[in-house]
């Protein structure tokens, strides 16, 4: 009998989770630096303060939820846009292959303003999807690489 009452609870456990998940996040193309991460992590935070431009405005604050969803065990920064498209990139970090000098930094999701929505890589159309990366890459990660006096390089999908 208690065997039972334990398997219905896993059972409505499983139900509740599966309705409540957004899913998996997908990536846009990953970008790998030759660097420590500690080095990377300084990097941003000399970008959010010399660009205090890409840090989330206050109005948008609420959006990044995502401790919330569960994501939380991603180590992720969030950077915004306010040019059109206005836009944030929530971004994610992590050591490439157990290497503590090989950093991967990749665009996760992006929040469409005027949608006021998150949405993942397969919510865009291959142009949409080069935009974005595009943008990253520019105005991001060209930035970063000066911070860091590296070169990233793109591991593609």
């Amino acid at each position: 009998m208690r065997s039972n009452f334990i398997l219905k609870i896993s059972f409505l456990l499983i139900v509740f989770i599966l309705i409540n998940c957004d899913g998996t996040l997908g990536a846009f193309q990953p970008l790998q630096f030759p660097i420590s991460k500690n080095r990377l992590e300084i990097a941003i935070d000399s970008l959010y303060s010399m660009h205090p431009k890409y840090k989330i405005p206050d109005k948008w604050k609420e959006e990044n939820d995502w401790s919330k969803r569960g994501f939380d065990f991603l180590n992720s920064r969030i950077f915004y846009f306010k040019e059109n498209p206005e836009e944030m990139y929530y971004t994610s970090i992590r050591v490439s292959n157990d290497s503590l000098t090989q950093i991967d930094i990749a665009i996760r999701s992006v929040f469409i303003g005027s949608k006021r929505k998150w949405l993942k890589q397969e919510d865009f159309t291959n142009e949409e999807e080069n935009r974005i990366q595009t943008r990253f890459k520019t105005e991001i990660i060209s930035k970063l690489e000066k911070y860091t006096n590296s070169k990233s390089r793109d591991l593609g999908n």
